[in-house]
């Protein structure tokens, strides 16, 4: 069989979608992967009738197409599928469809929920075979005018079973200036996304994860690793492969959850063999053994091995959103002792994420949040992230139930996510402090937080000025314009700058950009 796999992603390494071609050319299929990215400055955008062209020459000999999105490239997928289905067998799968089968499930004749390794692979082989597929867990099937809905599979246990993802690049292309060209060493633009384990410990309301845990309730552990031997064995052969990588980026949910042994044998193995500097994510809850709240042991080894960059989420300084909204039981004392702790090792970047744009805020919550981050030691970078009311979560359904959410775009999900005003604007609470918190974007030192130095940013959240500017909005009117003219020159001038230059650029103005 001959088998096209395409990703709608942002960027190209999808190792789930890489994952499935593994497992299909081990059992004798001819598989391609087209990548068709079109960045993240309109999710709206649809592919053009050249790009549609090429993508239908590419498909003419394929018996069949596997198709993946996210929420934000599910139009696009919807837009391939109306076509190619009607001369080819197309799967609809990813997150997108495992979110809402129903709504996918009007647009393509199979339907995949979940994780998807194990159903495409029965999939294939049973149409190899002329067998029933309409039985095949993890499927939604249409055939011969009926219509069969299949719950899932347990969760994969073992996730070394799986085979290594695919990066033969040779049987690649990726859309470039609207063109399919063969996809190159230089399309990872020096670095390689990659898991090392599934599921998340938490969960947060605002996360899609909560729908990933009711899928597969009473199917198994949610949050699975690899082994160390797996995780070690196919960075090394990456680096090996590609050798422009100069950034390993690990991708899980939160690095950190880890017991201290598997830490130990990661770092040593990885400094030994790998040696190539990588990041990771993280949180205050998960950066300890047992009880403890933080155990440098840990940071002190992933530092050793060649962890440079590290993002701890905080989401909010108030404990009341953290525990009542979120659904995130992480006090902001929590994250004083781990900022006080990674702190120590100067030769790591540290980002902490914050999210706000949150209706369920209140004036005091944010002044907490604006609080927290001043008192984080620098120097740190400080990454804002305004709300989305992501379908399906609990903090949506709330959000629904309440009036927050009247229709579609009072969740900003068809907003983007660098435009920081129009997610304020959205939102209308709290405009003043929402734009002082996103103006504190970027580097923290001594002296300064973002656009602001400290001194400035400690009178703007007395209880005078916060009041008046609560009661007068012109002036945070007039900055909000400023920031949406300043966002739109990042994302539309710097940006692109920024990704065509070589590795070891991006990587000095990393450092300088985290350490300033």
């Amino acid at each position: 069989m001959k088998i096209t796999l395409i990703s709608t992603s942002t960027t190209s390494s999808d190792q789930g979608l890489r994952t499935i071609s593994s497992n299909l050319k081990k059992q004798g299929k001819e598989v391609k992967i087209l990548f068709l990215p079109l960045g993240t400055d309109d999710y709206n955008k649809l592919y053009s009738k050249n790009v549609i062209t090429q993508v239908l020459n590419e498909t003419k000999d394929s018996n069949l197409i596997g198709i993946n999105s996210m929420a934000s490239t599910s139009k696009r997928a919807e837009q391939l599928i109306k076509i190619l289905k009607e001369n080819k067998l197309v799967v609809y799968g990813g997150h997108h469809p495992t979110f809402f089968p129903e709504r996918c499930f009007k647009i393509a004749d199979i339907v995949v929920r979940g994780e998807a390794e194990e159903a495409f692979l029965e999939l294939v082989n049973n149409l190899k075979n002329k067998k029933d597929i309409t039985e095949i867990k993890n499927l939604y099937v249409r055939k011969d005018n009926k219509e069969y809905r299949n719950e899932v599979r347990p969760y994969n246990q073992n996730l070394d079973d799986l085979e290594k993802p695919d990066y033969d690049i040779e049987d690649h292309k990726i859309l470039e200036n609207n063109k399919l060209i063969p996809f190159q060493e230089r399309h990872f633009n020096g670095v390689i996304f990659f898991q090392t384990a599934r599921g998340c410990p938490h969960a947060c309301s605002y996360c899609t994860n909560t729908i990933m845990r009711e899928l597969y309730k009473g199917k198994g552990k949610c949050l699975r690793s690899h082994s160390v031997d797996y995780v070690i064995t196919e960075l090394k052969r990456l680096k090996n492969k590609f050798k422009t990588i100069g950034v390993f980026d690990i991708r899980d949910e939160t690095f950190t959850v880890r017991e201290l042994n598997w830490i130990k044998e990661f770092s040593k193995r990885y400094k030994n063999e790998i040696n190539v500097r990588f990041k990771c994510l993280a949180d205050p809850a998960t950066m300890g053994t047992g009880k403890e709240a933080i155990n440098e042991e840990k940071i002190k080894l992933l530092v050793d091995a060649g962890l440079r960059d590290i993002i701890i989420g905080i989401q909010s300084g108030s404990d009341r959103i953290n525990f009542d909204v979120y659904n995130r039981y992480i006090k902001a004392e929590e994250l004083l002792k781990c900022a006080k702790v990674v702190n120590k090792f100067k030769e790591l970047n540290v980002m902490y994420d914050i999210m706000t744009s949150n209706p369920y805020e209140t004036k005091e919550d944010l002044i907490q949040t604006i609080k927290l981050i001043i008192e984080i030691p620098p120097p740190y970078y400080l990454s804002v992230n305004n709300l989305i009311f992501f379908e399906g979560t609990p903090l949506y359904k709330k959000a629904k139930e309440d009036g927050i959410i009247k229709e579609e775009k009072d969740s900003a999900s068809t907003l983007n996510y660098w435009d920081r005003w129009a997610h304020i604007k959205l939102k209308k609470k709290n405009q003043y402090l929402t734009l002082v918190l996103n103006l504190m974007r970027g580097t923290a030192n001594k002296n300064r937080i973002g656009m602001f130095s400290r001194s400035t940013l400690n009178t703007l959240i007395k209880e005078d000025f916060v009041n008046f500017n609560y009661k007068h909005l012109g002036l945070t009117k007039t900055f909000g314009t400023f920031v949406s003219l300043m966002d739109f020159t990042r994302e539309h001038v710097m940006k692109p700058i920024y990704h065509s230059t070589p590795t070891s650029f991006k990587v000095w103005y990393d450092k300088r950009r985290y350490k300033a």
